[in-house]
């Protein structure tokens, strides 16, 4: 594999060069078919079940694929990504990547792409009104009936290996729709793929499309049945659902109780997605963290500049420590009584307030003809 990471370079007629890179979308495939809002035709043959382990190992077939696609691209592609919802709930993936590679290579690396969960089987649970129940003697759980331990973690893992018939728990794999552009650095489809990486990245999940104040009833009853399929499914190896399929938690501990995880992926607000929605590959940009924060500060005193307004001093509270790297210093070196840290800490809240302020309105003045527009592409319909 080639070491480069920024894709091929191409010559213009008149001898200009430019490297063009890529926007894409992928998604999961049907549960079933569904309304225009995203409800299902016919809740009681929705796949919930399919629906929720998707979401929950998701993020591991994105994995995949960027491996698959290095290989047979044959060089380092670099990415920036953000896993949002469908209207139907179902995560799916926009992805702006370095470089070009060819539309039919990716549909075909798409389509080769899955992840297995080579996990002890947890489609129908063993216990459900009597649980089991933690043994000192034995330093782990134990059935309440009969008081046999329950399998631990590695045994369960080591009996599916010692099984030639074995099967995976579970395989999931993108669906057959995508969307797949060319993207110019300052064409109007470069700004609509930033917008699409970041529309719904401070929203909930199960809220992306909840605008209205009263959802529809069907839509309530959707995410609260995909809610409930999620809330007992295992997270991870140390996930306390596991005492409900008859297997004990990975360094399992007394007090777990099976629907009571407190993994983020349980949660009525992320509907089984339990890892980073932004996925930014490590040499994305090329630059350090401190490199970043200088280019941030520099597009916000640009934007100020641009719309009129004055920045006043906002390096007011550094000094330049060692190596380059800024950092604060409010009160000097010596000790200070509380009040006076609390009044520096309060007026250090108080400016970057102001300055947030500030940038927001530089940003209003400087593109107008932005507020209230709205263009729909072939990404916002996959969407739906």
């Amino acid at each position: 594999m080639d070491d480069g990471t920024i894709g091929r370079v191409y010559e213009a007629s008149d001898g200009k060069t430019y490297r063009p890179s890529m926007f894409l979308t992928l998604t999961l495939g049907s549960y079933g078919r569904v309304r225009g809002d995203g409800t299902p035709v016919d809740p009681g043959g929705y796949d919930y079940r399919r629906a929720a382990l998707d979401a929950r190992h998701f993020p591991k077939l994105v994995d995949r694929f960027w491996q698959n696609l290095r290989r047979c691209a044959g060089y380092r592609v670099q990415y920036f990504a953000t896993i949002e919802a469908q209207r139907r709930l179902a995560p799916h993936l926009h992805a702006a990547m370095s470089g070009t590679i060819p539309r039919t290579v990716i549909r075909q690396v798409r389509a080769a792409t899955y992840h297995q969960v080579w996990w002890p089987a947890h489609d129908q649970p063993v216990y459900v009104e009597r649980l089991p129940q933690w043994f000192e003697a034995v330093g782990g759980y134990v059935d309440p009936d009969t008081g046999a331990a329950l399998p631990a973690w590695d045994q369960a893992l080591d009996a599916i290996g010692a099984d030639p018939g074995a099967e995976p728990a579970h395989v999931l794999r993108f669906g057959d729709q995508d969307n797949i552009q060319g993207l110019l650095a300052g064409s109007p489809g470069a700004d609509r793929a930033i917008g699409y990486l970041c529309k719904y990245l401070s929203k909930d999940i199960a809220a992306t499309y909840d605008d209205e104040a009263d959802p529809s009833p069907a839509r309530v009853a959707h995410i609260d049945r995909l809610a409930e399929e999620v809330r007992w499914l295992p997270c991870a190896p140390t996930c306390a659902n596991w005492l409900r399929y008859g297997v004990q938690p990975k360094d399992a501990v007394p007090g777990m109780v099976p629907g009571h995880c407190t993994h983020k992926a349980h949660d009525r607000a992320n509907l089984g997605l339990g890892g980073r929605r932004v996925l930014v590959s490590r040499l994305w940009s090329g630059k350090t963290l401190t490199g970043h924060r200088a280019d941030r500060a520099a597009v916000v005193r640009a934007a100020l500049e641009e719309a009129g307004i004055d920045p006043d001093d906002h390096d007011e509270l550094s000094v330049v420590g060692t190596d380059g790297v800024w950092s604060w210093e409010l009160l000097g070196r010596n000790r200070v009584d509380a009040t006076t840290y609390a009044a520096a800490i309060a007026q250090v809240i108080t400016t970057r307030q102001r300055w947030r302020a500030q940038y927001e309105a530089a940003k209003a003045r400087a593109s107008p003809e932005r507020n209230g527009s709205r263009e729909v592409s072939d990404s916002e319909r996959l969407r739906r």
